[in-house]
């Protein structure tokens, strides 16, 4: 059984696709993409195909969510033609060319070491 995510290294950054374990339709799905820079910091966004909010969107009318289909949103969310890691890719560089990365993509938050040792500081993480 394959990975449910593929890692790309391409050009100065470390690109992470969750596409899950089923095999991904790259006309309609959507996908998780994290962003990390060679300075640590890392960003995520979820791309979508128009063909796959079309698609959530009838499920919602059987489900009654976003008002029975009336609406769909997500944060950080970018509408591709086809999920492909050359489109995902190209998306990525344009955005960064054009100095839009950072309005569509979110930065993602550290997270604290989860160690032995550090019992005492993740207790203090979740409580806070």
């Amino acid at each position: 059984m394959g990975q449910p995510y593929t890692k790309i290294h391409h050009n100065n950054y470390e690109l992470i696709i969750y596409h899950g374990i089923v095999p991904l339709d790259p006309n309609n799905g959507n996908v998780d993409v994290e962003v990390t820079f060679p300075n640590g910091d890392s960003f995520s966004a979820v791309f979508f195909t128009i063909r796959n909010i079309e698609t959530i969107m009838k499920q919602y009318k059987k489900t009654g969510e976003c008002a029975d289909g009336l609406y769909f949103w997500t944060s950080d969310m970018v509408i591709v033609q086809q999920l492909s890691e050359k489109t995902i890719c190209a998306t990525i560089d344009r955005l960064l060319v054009d100095d839009e990365f950072e309005s569509v993509f979110s930065k993602n938050q550290e997270t604290p070491d989860i160690s032995s040792d550090g019992d005492q500081d993740l207790i203090g993480y979740f409580n806070a």
